[in-house]
């Protein structure tokens, strides 16, 4: 399973360098999934945060929006099915997956997503952080 994992984070990070598409959206859902097997709900829930507002803000339109985070949930679901039962490496799984790089995102109270690179993406139809909008999810750095 740990390979798995390292796997994934080979595959698709650092954040900055990979668009959202179908397979992303799969891939993410996959290992959510894992790390859903492994009772990690608290990181899960800071990657979920994280992860739909980078599905939004790169989306063009709502509807590629939304069949990103299907594709994302019915990979999870899968992979949370396969994996339940086998709880081997939990705690490394668990450990791997809370250093990887999406978790120095930082997630503004607007929607907005500051990237580990530094680069912001926005909610579609925004241009900038809005006035007022404080950090949800502090970086780590």
């Amino acid at each position: 399973m740990r390979k798995i994992i390292i796997i994934f984070i080979l595959a698709f990070f650092p954040l900055n360098t990979f668009a959202a598409e179908v397979n992303d959206a799969e891939d993410m859902g996959r290992l959510a999934g894992v790390v859903l097997a492994c009772n990690a709900h608290k990181t899960l829930y800071q990657f979920e945060e994280i992860i739909s507002r980078y599905f939004s803000n790169t989306s063009p339109n709502e509807d590629v929006e939304k069949a990103l985070i299907r594709d994302y949930a019915q990979a999870k679901a899968n992979s949370f099915s396969i994996y339940r039962y086998r709880k081997n490496d939990c705690a490394q799984t668990i450990r791997e997956f809370s250093q990887m790089p999406i978790f120095k995102s930082e997630l503004y109270s607007d929607g907005s997503l500051r990237l580990p690179d530094g680069k912001f993406l926005y909610p579609r139809g925004q241009r900038k952080l809005a006035k007022g909008a404080e950090r949800i999810y502090p970086s780590n750095r």
